[in-house]
């Protein structure tokens, strides 16, 4: 008896992001031959409708056929780039982040476009990515729309901070590079003492060389025994004194995945979803992954 194979997950509607989503699972899932299952949620009205504005009965029947005709072509397409991609699709009713949640129980990772197709697209980040991320029960890849003169994309960037969910997010990227071939960044930012913890008492006057040299040490830490475990993937180990989220944003700003724990060390760490991940998912100019816990697998 054969056990059960997760699938790459990735929500489809008629947005930008999420054709970008679907291109972006379609290549993870035939990387690691996965199957691929593509979603489409049809969600109640944001307000009422009522009876007398039209026939209800036949607006929802052409919002499945629509529905439905989305899925079919997707389906199709994938099956000329990927033949030999096991694609299913399905449609669904409800919201689509309590669908999409549930969805990711049995995911080996789900993927999500940073913004719908509904009336908020004006915003960073959508609300369904955002909310999706906090609670899936699985890695999440969130995929904006490229930009019409983007630059090609090339290796893949990981925050590392020293945290259990830190580790979880280095074994994601490391596993990413070497199956994309892709070289691996790995930035750990520090700030000043009384910026990152001021809860705790500090001394006026602390030398910043020691401190330093403390944040290395936690990175060296941090990077220990990957190296032996993915002997193919080079690794650029960077440790500079800044906020984490300019420094992850900028040094994976041409990046093919950026990677992040959900939460870190941080006075920010009760947080479901930490301020860092939060801060990345908002100013993140191509795919992030938020990992929050030990993946199976990555890339």
């Amino acid at each position: 008896m054969t056990g059960h194979v997760p699938s790459v997950v990735v929500g489809l509607d008629w947005s930008d992001a999420a054709r970008a989503a679907v291109e972006h699972a379609a290549e993870a899932a035939a990387n690691r031959r996965l199957p691929l299952r593509l979603v489409h949620v049809l969600e109640p009205p944001l307000y009422p409708v009522r009876p007398t504005l039209g026939r209800i009965h036949d607006l929802d029947l052409v919002l499945r056929k629509a529905g439905q005709r989305l899925l079919e072509e997707a389906v199709d397409v994938l099956g000329l780039v990927y033949p030999e991609l096991s694609v299913t699709s399905c449609l669904k009713r409800g919201p689509a982040v309590e669908i999409l949640v549930e969805e990711s129980r049995d995911a080996e990772r789900l993927v999500v476009g940073s913004h719908g197709a509904g009336a908020f697209t004006e915003l960073l980040l959508g609300s369904t990515a955002l909310q999706t991320v906090s609670l899936a029960r699985c890695p999440v890849v969130v995929v904006p729309a490229p930009a019409p003169d983007e630059l090609p994309r090339s290796g893949v960037v990981v925050g590392v901070d020293g945290s259990a969910r830190s580790a979880a997010a280095l074994r994601f990227a490391f596993e990413a590079a070497s199956v994309l071939s892709e070289p691996l960044v790995a930035v750990h930012a520090w700030t000043d003492p009384a910026l990152s913890a001021p809860q705790v008492p500090l001394p006026l006057v602390y030398d910043p060389a020691l401190v330093a040299h403390e944040e290395r040490l936690v990175m060296a830490e941090s990077m220990a025994g990957f190296a032996e475990d993915y002997p193919d993937v080079k690794v650029d180990i960077r440790v500079v004194h800044d906020h984490a989220v300019p420094a992850l944003t900028a040094a994976g700003a041409l990046a093919r995945l950026l990677v992040v724990g959900s939460r870190g060390r941080g006075s920010m760490g009760a947080l479901f979803l930490g301020s860092v991940s939060h801060g990345v998912l908002h100013h993140a100019r191509g795919p992030v992954a938020v990992v929050h816990g030990q993946p199976a697998r990555a890339g």
